[in-house]
């Protein structure tokens, strides 16, 4: 499936959904205390002119559902791959922890910077997402991962196997106040853009579903 199809079918599902006050909430941001999901996972941090913008377009839907969850600017992050998904039964012991660093360094450093191009605003049932597009880099690191950790007998526990490049940056913890208002506002952003960069450095990191607080493991150096 193409990136752009993929999108276009999370907005309709998400429009959808909107439309008929099927909105998808999380209760976990209502009671953070409780949730103990913890994964492991590399992560694109986005630069600042990336975040910048895209808080421009939170700046204007929360005028409109001011109650909802959106990120702030510094947990704001493309998932490359979860490599064990956020679990609360999760573990990782130090020496497993020291060959995950070692195997992924020799991955990620056979691959080439990535490019990337973030542009449109979407809905999911239960969040908003920017369209990230990115270049063929990133889908050969995602391949020569799924292929190497289980090879050299570690653990690779994806969510789904995600073909994605998107920014999650809002999500639904109560049903929706202005549905109508809310969905010509992200009409408005259905194309604006959001900005380029490249990427040279991911990083390797324990965090929860949110990114918030999370713990660097390791940089990950892209090959120059």
């Amino acid at each position: 499936m193409k990136l752009d199809e993929l999108y276009n079918n999370i907005n309709q599902q998400g429009i959808l959904a909107i439309k008929n006050h099927q909105e998808q909430l999380d209760k976990y941001l209502l009671a953070p205390e409780t949730d103990l999901r913890r994964g492991l996972t590399i992560i694109n941090p986005l630069p600042a002119h990336i975040r910048r913008n895209i808080m421009f377009c939170i700046q204007k839907l929360t005028t409109v559902e001011p109650v909802q969850y959106f990120y702030p600017a510094s947990d704001l992050h493309i998932t490359v791959i979860d490599l064990i998904a956020a679990n609360n039964k999760f573990d990782l012991p130090v020496t497993e922890k020291e060959k995950y660093i070692e195997v992924l360094s020799q991955i990620v450093a056979q691959v080439n910077l990535i490019h990337w191009k973030l542009k449109g605003i979407i809905a999911s049932p239960g969040a908003f997402l920017v369209k990230g597009y990115y270049s063929h880099e990133l889908l050969d690191l995602r391949n020569l991962i799924r292929k190497e950790l289980p090879a050299n007998n570690l653990v690779l526990q994806e969510r789904y196997q995600t073909i994605s490049g998107h920014v999650t940056f809002a999500r639904f913890t109560k049903p929706l106040q202005e549905s109508r208002q809310l969905l010509d506002v992200l009409a408005e952003m259905k194309t604006i853009d959001l900005g380029q960069f490249t990427t040279n450095t991911l990083d390797l990191v324990v965090h929860d579903w949110y990114n918030r607080s999370p713990q660097l493991i390791s940089k990950l150096p892209l090959r120059y």
